[in-house]
């Protein structure tokens, strides 16, 4: 996007001494990338506006002439091809050492004495697309005729046409969210607000009610088209812009046409606002009447074919907007007008739209089309709907200023729907200074935010910004966009670049991945178990087979599979079905996961979106372990002894009162930590196994992490090394069924403190021993610290604990 500095000099006061490079630099640091600068009178360094004295013909080339050009100092002798050389024709001759393009095209050549078909040229005569300011109306051979012009030869001919603007070139792909930076008029705000200096901001005329065509307008979608105006001008004379527009609009891209449409791309390169003039007598309405224009703004009919400024046929569908007349299709809205009803030379009355169109529409029909021009570019960046009246304004007024006798002969309409109304956002100094690092003063910070344009009011040591309209359409909307306006008028390049400072502390432990990671550690490297990942769905088929109570279990409303559509209260229930895929694979099968389980019963978090409670989501560890020696049971013990002496935690084994069908009555044990009961171990009844087709002994163990998180564990008490032997006993006996060991093992280790271990390694019933009884057998360990235990001790330990079993637990010792 080409930006004109001459252009920007009508809304704002540019510095004397601050340079065009340091202008240009300011908006790339702070607003947007600037790619390239560059000066009209640079570019056309060393041409001179020189007059032909004579004209020859070219001794070796029909369609060449030799030319004497008075440049001022010297007569010169040119070879050239242009057919509309005359003389004491004014041209523009370029030096040697000038650069132009050949014919207007390829990169810039530097000219040089050379000969052509034998005679020699010392310069060139140019063509206006070769200097850069073509107007497009020339001819393709004819040479640039300066003789309007009163400067001598010899002058300038930069100074001659006052050709010393400097063009910014402006990278707008960053400036999607700014629609008010596609205008000079915004960009000059822009500038205004980063040099800190005035911002001039003229106030167009009011439109007066005109009085000899009726209006009406219809706005079908009002969403689509939020605001259409128009307005009706009549003794239009339809002939070149005066020759200051002209430049202005060659200096930034924009070819001329005529006054009209040059009229209407002036006012949108300097406004913002994309405008377009109908032939008012090429309009058409229902009722026959004469002047009158009926507007009518609706969707195009699917498959309709429409013929737009370029002379190509589109087809269209119902997704497009359309400006219409009363009987047809006129303009492809906010896109490119329609050969229907374009201005020509024989124009003598125009309809002048100014409109808002929703930006999805019109980049949606641009993307389908394949057609983007100046006005999609602009409308598809949310423009403020406040401006279709301003640029109306405009235009008429420069209208009425280039064509003597344009006038108004119409009342304004203006079909409005639309509300850019936001509350003012609470500013506070205290959050800027914490968000930037750095301080800026609560003076400075004002008068940033109202050169940009933001209406203040005090609010104690904040301020209560209210956006402008120009900002309020998809850009400025909470304190962090206000943050950014402050810090990049500021000036990025005046923060510190400083490390952040902070206390440095450790980060919190969590405690509950903590735990998790040590139980993984341990139960993989101690006791090489496998961990497994299994979904916290479960199926309704393993829930039947354990003879679980399914009406406990929460069932998903959209779960990811028919197969398993409710939430885990155990992991067994999968891990069982691990035991079954791997049981013929493996031998043992020692499988564990931790995951979460959930319980509808009890109290979880609560949910802030619906002020109620989740279920209760625990993180659990389960394990399983099954074999055909049978000893699942004391595998599982010695592991979940293993981990809990490992993870330091002082634990206790008691009876269970078993409460699932699926677990083996008499043969599981409830895990207690500081007095806390946090799992449970149990063989699974054959039974249940049968059904789910598991072949082999199988224990499980559930701990619940969660709840073990929060218990203190046992402190580390440093002890010598052993310096006496061990004493080992094994004891089997015979006791009742109901007897739980874990009593059992509390009673006999406070009979002496030399007991320094015991373990249960087997557990009986069947042939050769009683029903309602059982056969365990106890591995028994005795050490003192002072001496070497004699067997005659150990001995009389071993009497006094057969003495104990039989007297309290009713025991029959065997062998």
């Amino acid at each position: 996007m080409l930006i004109s500095k001459k252009w920007l000099q009508d809304f704002v006061d540019l510095p004397s001494h601050v340079s065009d490079e340091e202008i240009a630099n300011r908006i790339t640091l702070s607003t947007v990338e600037v790619e390239k600068m560059e000066s009209q009178a640079a570019s056309l360094e060393k041409i001179v506006v020189g007059q032909i004295l004579q004209v020859y013909p070219h001794p070796n080339a029909d369609r060449l002439r030799v030319c004497d050009v008075n440049v001022g100092k010297e007569t010169l002798s040119i070879v050239c091809g242009g057919s509309n050389l005359q003389e004491g024709m004014k041209v523009a001759v370029a030096l040697v050492g000038a650069k132009v393009r050949w014919h207007g095209q390829g990169d810039l050549v530097e000219i040089q004495l050379t000969k052509l078909r034998g005679v020699d040229s010392f310069g060139m005569i140019c063509s206006a697309n070769e200097i850069g300011i073509a107007t497009g109306k020339e001819g393709e051979r004819e040479v640039l005729d300066v003789s309007i012009l009163t400067a001598v030869p010899g002058t300038l001919l930069s100074e001659a046409l006052e050709l010393n603007d400097v063009i910014l070139d402006v990278d707008n792909k960053s400036l999607t969210n700014r629609p008010d930076l596609f205008s000079h008029r915004g960009m000059a705000r822009e500038i205004a607000a980063l040099l800190d200096t005035t911002f001039h901001d003229a106030e167009p005329p009011v439109l007066s009610k005109g009085e000899g065509y009726e209006l009406s307008v219809t706005v079908a979608d009002p969403e689509l088209c939020p605001r259409y105006m128009g307005v009706v001008l009549d003794g239009i004379r339809i002939e070149p812009s005066p020759d200051w527009m002209q430049k202005r609009l060659l200096a930034v891209g924009m070819h001329p046409i005529n006054n009209v449409v040059d009229v209407t791309n002036y006012v949108m390169l300097e406004m913002g606002q994309s405008l377009h003039a109908f032939d008012a007598k090429k309009l058409e309405n229902q009722s026959g009447a004469k002047q009158t224009i009926e507007i009518r703004v609706q969707r195009a009919q699917d498959e309709e074919t429409f013929v737009t400024l370029d002379g190509e046929e589109r087809t269209l569908d119902a997704s497009m907007l359309m400006i219409c007349d009363g009987k047809k299709s006129v303009t492809l809205a906010g896109i490119m007008g329609g050969k229907n009803s374009e201005i020509d030379e024989n124009t003598t009355a125009i309809f002048l739209e100014s409109a808002n169109f929703h930006p999805s529409c019109i980049r949606t029909t641009s993307q389908k089309l394949g057609l983007r021009s100046e006005a999609s570019l602009r409308y598809e960046k949310s423009l403020d709907p406040h401006l279709s009246d301003v640029a109306l304004c405009r235009t008429v007024e420069l209208l009425c200023q280039i064509i003597p006798g344009a006038h108004v002969v119409s009342p304004v309409a203006d079909v409005s729907h639309f509300s850019l109304h936001q509350g003012p956002i609470l500013f506070s100094m205290e959050k800027l200074i914490s968000k930037i690092g750095i301080g800026i003063s609560s003076k400075e910070t004002e008068g940033i935010l109202q050169r940009l344009g933001f209406a203040l009011k005090k609010e104690g040591e904040d301020f209560l910004v209210t956006i402008p309209t120009w900002r309020a359409t998809k850009d400025i909307s909470i304190f962090e966009d206000l943050v950014e306006e402050v810090v990049r008028v500021y000036g990025y390049d005046r923060i510190p670049c400083l490390l952040p400072m902070g206390k440095m502390e450790p980060p919190k432990q969590d405690l509950s991945r903590l735990l998790q990671r040590q139980v993984r550690s341990i139960l993989s490297q101690h006791f090489f178990a496998t961990e497994t990942y299994n979904y916290s769905f479960v199926s309704p088929a393993i829930l039947s087979a354990m003879k679980e109570n399914v009406s406990l279990y929460i069932e998903l409303e959209n779960p990811l599979s028919k197969e398993r559509p409710y939430l885990v209260r155990s992991l067994v229930p999968n891990l069982l079905e691990n035991v079954k895929k791997n049981q013929h694979g493996f031998d043992p099968v020692c499988l564990f996961e931790i995951g979460r389980t959930y319980l509808q019963e009890e109290q979880g978090e609560e949910n802030g979106e619906t002020n109620t409670f989740l279920p209760r989501q625990d993180h659990v560890l389960g394990l399983v372990f099954a074999g055909k020696s049978g000893d699942s049971l004391h595998q599982v013990k010695r592991i979940c002894a293993g981990l809990l002496e490992t993870l330091g935690y002082s634990y206790m084994f008691s009876p269970f009162q078993e409460k699932m069908f699926w677990m083996q009555k008499g043969i599981s044990a409830c895990i207690s930590v500081c007095g806390e009961d946090v799992g449970y171990f149990t063989e699974v009844k054959s039974d249940v196994l049968a059904e789910l087709g598991v072949d082999v002994s199988t224990t499980v163990m559930e701990l619940n992490l969660t709840k073990m998180t929060q218990l203190p564990k046992q402190k580390k008490v440093y002890e010598f090394i052993p310096l006496f032997p061990e004493g080992k006993r094994d004891l089997a006996f015979v006791i009742g069924e109901q007897v739980a060991y874990g009593e059992m093992e509390k009673v006999l280790r406070a009979q002496t403190p030399l007991l320094r271990g015991i373990e249960l390694f087997d557990v009986y019933t069947g042939k050769g021993i009683p029903e309602g009884k059982k056969s365990i057998a106890l591995h028994f360990v005795f050490r003192a610290d002072d001496h070497t235990l004699s067997s005659e001790e150990v001995d009389g330990i071993m009497e006094n604990i057969r003495r104990v079993l039989e007297e309290q637990f009713f025991a029959i010792v065997r062998g």
